[in-house]
Protein backbone atom coordinates (compact mmCIF):
# COMPACT_ATOMS: atom_id res chain seq x y z
CA UNK A 1 0.00 0.00 0.00
CA UNK A 2 1.08 3.40 -0.60
CA UNK A 3 1.46 6.73 1.82
CA UNK A 4 -2.09 7.87 0.03
CA UNK A 5 -3.76 4.56 0.96
CA UNK A 6 -2.39 4.65 5.03
CA UNK A 7 -3.30 8.32 5.36
CA UNK A 8 -6.69 7.21 3.81
CA UNK A 9 -6.79 4.28 6.36
CA UNK A 10 -6.20 6.47 8.99
CA UNK A 11 -8.29 9.04 8.47
CA UNK A 12 -11.59 7.01 7.74
CA UNK A 13 -10.93 5.41 11.03
CA UNK A 14 -10.30 8.64 12.66
CA UNK A 15 -13.86 9.98 11.50
CA UNK A 16 -15.70 6.49 11.88
CA UNK A 17 -14.15 6.45 15.18
CA UNK A 18 -15.28 9.78 16.40
CA UNK A 19 -19.07 9.24 15.49
CA UNK A 20 -19.60 7.60 18.42
CA UNK A 21 -18.45 10.24 20.14
CA UNK A 22 -20.25 12.69 17.83
CA UNK A 23 -23.97 11.35 18.13
CA UNK A 24 -23.76 11.04 22.52
CA UNK A 25 -23.63 14.61 22.12
CA UNK A 26 -25.95 14.93 19.64
CA UNK A 27 -28.82 13.23 21.44
CA UNK A 28 -28.65 16.03 24.07
CA UNK A 29 -31.14 17.60 21.25
CA UNK A 30 -31.93 15.24 18.70
CA UNK A 31 -33.32 11.98 18.82
CA UNK A 32 -31.66 8.66 17.10
CA UNK A 33 -34.41 8.89 13.98
CA UNK A 34 -33.55 12.84 13.65
CA UNK A 35 -29.39 11.84 13.77
CA UNK A 36 -29.38 9.64 11.12
CA UNK A 37 -31.58 11.68 8.62
CA UNK A 38 -29.50 14.79 9.23
CA UNK A 39 -26.08 12.56 9.25
CA UNK A 40 -27.12 11.37 5.86
CA UNK A 41 -28.95 14.51 4.46
CA UNK A 42 -25.98 16.76 5.32
CA UNK A 43 -23.36 13.71 4.06
CA UNK A 44 -25.54 13.85 0.48
CA UNK A 45 -25.46 17.35 0.16
CA UNK A 46 -21.97 17.14 0.65
CA UNK A 47 -21.23 14.78 -2.06
CA UNK A 48 -23.25 15.84 -4.51
CA UNK A 49 -21.56 19.24 -4.32
CA UNK A 50 -18.50 17.36 -6.14
CA UNK A 51 -18.67 17.26 -10.08
CA UNK A 52 -18.54 13.52 -10.90
CA UNK A 53 -18.59 12.08 -14.62
CA UNK A 54 -22.71 10.48 -15.64
CA UNK A 55 -22.27 6.26 -15.62
CA UNK A 56 -25.54 4.34 -16.58
CA UNK A 57 -26.42 2.12 -14.07
CA UNK A 58 -28.69 -0.70 -14.15
CA UNK A 59 -31.83 -1.83 -12.50
CA UNK A 60 -30.45 -4.60 -10.99
CA UNK A 61 -27.30 -2.38 -9.75
CA UNK A 62 -30.13 0.31 -8.43
CA UNK A 63 -31.60 -2.36 -6.25
CA UNK A 64 -28.12 -3.20 -4.95
CA UNK A 65 -27.10 0.40 -4.25
CA UNK A 66 -30.35 1.01 -2.68
CA UNK A 67 -30.04 -2.07 -0.30
CA UNK A 68 -26.29 -0.71 0.53
CA UNK A 69 -27.66 2.43 1.15
CA UNK A 70 -30.24 1.40 3.83
CA UNK A 71 -28.19 -1.62 5.38
CA UNK A 72 -24.71 0.26 5.61
CA UNK A 73 -26.08 3.97 6.36
CA UNK A 74 -30.07 4.69 7.26
CA UNK A 75 -30.04 1.15 9.70
CA UNK A 76 -26.97 1.41 11.47
CA UNK A 77 -26.99 4.83 11.81
CA UNK A 78 -30.26 5.10 13.62
CA UNK A 79 -29.42 1.64 15.92
CA UNK A 80 -25.87 3.14 16.56
CA UNK A 81 -27.47 6.29 18.01
CA UNK A 82 -30.47 4.68 19.72
CA UNK A 83 -28.01 2.32 21.51
CA UNK A 84 -26.14 5.09 22.84
CA UNK A 85 -29.00 6.35 24.86
CA UNK A 86 -28.24 4.00 27.04
CA UNK A 87 -24.31 2.33 26.55
CA UNK A 88 -21.30 4.49 26.48
CA UNK A 89 -19.67 5.71 22.70
CA UNK A 90 -16.66 3.59 24.05
CA UNK A 91 -18.69 0.37 23.83
CA UNK A 92 -20.27 1.28 20.59
CA UNK A 93 -17.42 1.78 19.24
CA UNK A 94 -16.06 -1.52 20.50
CA UNK A 95 -19.14 -3.36 19.28
CA UNK A 96 -18.25 -2.00 16.19
CA UNK A 97 -15.40 -3.66 16.03
CA UNK A 98 -17.41 -6.84 15.33
CA UNK A 99 -18.23 -6.29 11.88
CA UNK A 100 -15.61 -7.52 10.04
CA UNK A 101 -16.76 -11.20 11.56
CA UNK A 102 -19.80 -10.70 10.36
CA UNK A 103 -18.62 -9.73 7.09
CA UNK A 104 -16.70 -13.11 6.79
CA UNK A 105 -19.61 -15.25 8.10
CA UNK A 106 -21.84 -13.30 5.51
CA UNK A 107 -19.79 -13.89 3.26
CA UNK A 108 -19.48 -17.93 3.92
CA UNK A 109 -23.41 -18.30 4.35
CA UNK A 110 -24.96 -15.91 1.36
CA UNK A 111 -22.14 -15.84 -1.02
CA UNK A 112 -20.58 -18.83 -1.96
CA UNK A 113 -17.27 -18.36 -0.09
CA UNK A 114 -15.77 -21.37 0.84
CA UNK A 115 -13.23 -21.34 3.61
CA UNK A 116 -10.72 -23.94 5.22
CA UNK A 117 -11.03 -25.31 8.86
CA UNK A 118 -8.88 -22.97 9.32
CA UNK A 119 -10.94 -20.28 8.65
CA UNK A 120 -13.63 -21.92 10.41
CA UNK A 121 -11.38 -21.58 13.88
CA UNK A 122 -11.09 -18.00 13.52
CA UNK A 123 -15.18 -17.48 13.08
CA UNK A 124 -15.65 -19.40 15.72
CA UNK A 125 -12.62 -17.68 18.71
CA UNK A 126 -14.40 -14.54 16.97
CA UNK A 127 -18.05 -15.33 17.71
CA UNK A 128 -16.19 -16.46 21.23
CA UNK A 129 -14.83 -12.76 21.11
CA UNK A 130 -18.19 -11.45 20.30
CA UNK A 131 -19.77 -12.99 23.53
CA UNK A 132 -17.04 -11.81 25.90
CA UNK A 133 -17.55 -8.32 24.79
CA UNK A 134 -21.06 -8.95 25.30
CA UNK A 135 -21.27 -10.89 28.60
CA UNK A 136 -18.04 -10.53 30.02
CA UNK A 137 -16.34 -13.79 31.70
CA UNK A 138 -19.00 -15.27 33.33
CA UNK A 139 -21.30 -17.59 32.14
CA UNK A 140 -24.15 -17.28 34.37
CA UNK A 141 -26.08 -14.55 34.60
CA UNK A 142 -26.23 -13.82 31.17
CA UNK A 143 -27.89 -10.45 30.04
CA UNK A 144 -28.00 -8.68 26.91
CA UNK A 145 -28.86 -5.01 27.33
CA UNK A 146 -30.92 -3.31 24.82
CA UNK A 147 -28.45 -0.94 24.17
CA UNK A 148 -25.57 -3.23 23.70
CA UNK A 149 -28.45 -5.06 21.45
CA UNK A 150 -29.20 -2.56 19.05
CA UNK A 151 -25.41 -1.96 18.51
CA UNK A 152 -24.86 -5.10 17.43
CA UNK A 153 -27.42 -5.14 15.00
CA UNK A 154 -25.99 -2.17 13.38
CA UNK A 155 -23.01 -4.09 12.95
CA UNK A 156 -24.50 -7.04 11.34
CA UNK A 157 -26.30 -5.04 9.37
CA UNK A 158 -22.66 -3.58 7.98
CA UNK A 159 -21.61 -7.03 7.67
CA UNK A 160 -24.53 -8.09 5.33
CA UNK A 161 -24.07 -4.67 3.23
CA UNK A 162 -20.13 -4.81 3.01
CA UNK A 163 -20.41 -8.06 0.91
CA UNK A 164 -22.29 -5.93 -1.86
CA UNK A 165 -19.78 -2.79 -1.90
CA UNK A 166 -16.71 -4.06 -3.69
CA UNK A 167 -18.51 -5.26 -7.02
CA UNK A 168 -20.80 -2.04 -7.43
CA UNK A 169 -17.77 0.06 -6.79
CA UNK A 170 -15.66 -2.19 -9.43
CA UNK A 171 -17.86 -1.50 -11.75
CA UNK A 172 -19.37 2.09 -11.40
CA UNK A 173 -16.23 3.90 -9.22
CA UNK A 174 -16.23 4.90 -5.45
CA UNK A 175 -17.23 8.17 -5.97
CA UNK A 176 -21.01 7.54 -8.11
CA UNK A 177 -21.66 4.41 -5.84
CA UNK A 178 -21.66 6.55 -2.50
CA UNK A 179 -23.48 9.02 -4.25
CA UNK A 180 -26.18 7.05 -5.12
CA UNK A 181 -26.21 5.08 -1.70
CA UNK A 182 -26.37 8.10 0.16
CA UNK A 183 -29.10 9.53 -1.99
CA UNK A 184 -31.02 6.28 -1.28
CA UNK A 185 -30.22 6.14 2.20
CA UNK A 186 -31.73 9.57 2.59
CA UNK A 187 -34.79 8.81 1.25
CA UNK A 188 -35.26 5.77 3.72
CA UNK A 189 -33.84 7.44 6.51
CA UNK A 190 -36.63 10.50 6.12
CA UNK A 191 -39.18 8.48 6.11
CA UNK A 192 -38.01 7.06 9.36
CA UNK A 193 -37.76 10.36 10.97
CA UNK A 194 -41.46 11.34 9.53
CA UNK A 195 -43.47 8.44 10.51
CA UNK A 196 -41.43 8.01 13.97
CA UNK A 197 -40.06 11.38 15.04
CA UNK A 198 -41.30 15.34 15.05
CA UNK A 199 -39.42 18.10 13.16
CA UNK A 200 -36.64 19.46 15.15
CA UNK A 201 -33.83 21.10 13.07
CA UNK A 202 -30.02 21.49 14.69
CA UNK A 203 -29.43 24.54 16.37
CA UNK A 204 -26.44 26.55 16.22
CA UNK A 205 -25.64 26.55 20.21
CA UNK A 206 -26.83 22.80 20.11
CA UNK A 207 -26.17 19.75 17.60
CA UNK A 208 -25.38 21.84 14.77
CA UNK A 209 -21.57 21.72 14.91
CA UNK A 210 -21.77 17.63 15.90
CA UNK A 211 -24.71 17.12 12.74
CA UNK A 212 -21.97 19.30 10.28
CA UNK A 213 -19.11 17.14 11.29
CA UNK A 214 -20.78 13.78 11.31
CA UNK A 215 -22.28 14.65 7.93
CA UNK A 216 -19.61 15.65 5.76
CA UNK A 217 -16.55 13.78 7.92
CA UNK A 218 -18.60 10.13 9.22
CA UNK A 219 -21.30 10.16 6.05
CA UNK A 220 -19.05 12.15 3.64
CA UNK A 221 -14.99 12.24 3.43
CA UNK A 222 -15.16 8.90 5.44
CA UNK A 223 -17.26 6.79 2.86
CA UNK A 224 -15.58 8.42 0.05
CA UNK A 225 -12.11 7.37 1.50
CA UNK A 226 -13.15 3.54 2.19
CA UNK A 227 -14.83 2.90 -0.56
CA UNK A 228 -11.71 4.98 -3.30
CA UNK A 229 -9.10 2.74 -0.55
CA UNK A 230 -11.18 -0.29 -1.38
CA UNK A 231 -11.09 0.34 -4.95
CA UNK A 232 -7.11 0.92 -4.48
CA UNK A 233 -5.84 -1.99 -2.78
CA UNK A 234 -9.19 -4.30 -2.46
CA UNK A 235 -11.68 -5.12 0.33
CA UNK A 236 -9.02 -7.80 2.07
CA UNK A 237 -6.38 -4.99 2.83
CA UNK A 238 -9.35 -2.38 3.09
CA UNK A 239 -11.28 -4.09 5.94
CA UNK A 240 -7.77 -3.16 8.19
CA UNK A 241 -9.79 0.53 8.66
CA UNK A 242 -12.36 -1.04 10.56
CA UNK A 243 -10.11 -2.70 13.02
CA UNK A 244 -8.50 0.18 13.84
CA UNK A 245 -11.96 2.38 14.73
CA UNK A 246 -12.68 1.33 18.21
CA UNK A 247 -9.21 2.37 19.16
CA UNK A 248 -10.15 5.86 18.39
CA UNK A 249 -13.61 5.44 19.56
CA UNK A 250 -12.12 4.35 22.96
CA UNK A 251 -9.86 7.22 23.42
CA UNK A 252 -12.36 9.91 22.43
CA UNK A 253 -14.87 8.57 24.99
CA UNK A 254 -12.04 8.27 27.54
CA UNK A 255 -10.52 12.18 26.44
CA UNK A 256 -13.84 14.00 26.33
CA UNK A 257 -16.80 11.94 28.14
CA UNK A 258 -14.13 10.37 30.50
CA UNK A 259 -15.71 7.03 30.11
CA UNK A 260 -13.93 3.70 30.81
CA UNK A 261 -13.89 0.40 29.22
CA UNK A 262 -13.38 -3.14 31.30
CA UNK A 263 -11.14 -5.76 30.74
CA UNK A 264 -13.30 -8.23 29.30
CA UNK A 265 -14.96 -5.47 26.45
CA UNK A 266 -11.03 -4.62 25.42
CA UNK A 267 -10.36 -8.58 25.43
CA UNK A 268 -13.54 -9.56 23.72
CA UNK A 269 -12.82 -6.97 20.64
CA UNK A 270 -8.93 -8.00 20.34
CA UNK A 271 -10.43 -11.00 20.34
CA UNK A 272 -12.79 -10.81 17.73
CA UNK A 273 -10.25 -8.18 15.61
CA UNK A 274 -7.22 -10.67 15.72
CA UNK A 275 -9.74 -13.66 14.69
CA UNK A 276 -11.00 -11.12 11.70
CA UNK A 277 -7.25 -10.45 10.39
CA UNK A 278 -6.30 -14.16 10.88
CA UNK A 279 -9.30 -15.16 8.74
CA UNK A 280 -9.06 -12.40 5.91
CA UNK A 281 -4.81 -13.45 5.78
CA UNK A 282 -5.20 -17.11 5.76
CA UNK A 283 -4.87 -18.37 1.90
CA UNK A 284 -7.49 -21.25 1.68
Amino acid sequence: MSRKNYFQMLLTSALWGSSFLLMKYALNELDPFQIAFYRIFIGMTFINILKIEKIKISKKDHGLISLVGFLWMSLPFYLFAESEQTITSSLAGLVNGSTPIFISLFAVLFFKQKISNKKKIYLTTGFAGIYILSFGFKAADVYLSKGLLLALLASISYGFAANFVQPLISTYGALVTLRMALRYASVFSFILFIVNSEFLMPTPGGSLIYMLILGIGGSGIAFLSFYSLIDDVGAIFGSITVYIIPIFSVIFGYIFLQETTTISQISGVSLIISSAYLFTKTVD
